[in-house]
């Protein structure tokens, strides 16, 4: 099992770990563990979710004119589509 060290935690965040591992019933080390398992962990999609949001996001849009002539006037001002 590697092992590492944390440098500079500050005795805020220490604080809150520890509080949160008791809270939690493990030692601060499991709760940063566990913490740093959840931040790497890929999450499931819920596709349903998501296409519902593009389409919301999609329909509050409006239209968009991507002609040629509009799309070098964005270029010109600095935008990107």
């Amino acid at each position: 099992m590697t092992r590492i060290m944390l440098h500079g935690m500050s005795t805020r965040l220490h604080r809150a770990l520890e509080e949160a591992a008791v809270r939690n019933g493990r030692s601060l080390n499991r709760e940063i563990l566990a913490r740093l398992e959840a931040c790497v962990r890929p999450r499931p999609v819920d596709v349903e979710t998501l296409l519902r949001r593009i389409e919301h996001r999609h329909a509050t849009l409006g239209p968009i004119d991507l002609s040629p002539e509009n799309v070098r006037r964005l270029r010109d001002e600095g935008r990107r589509l």
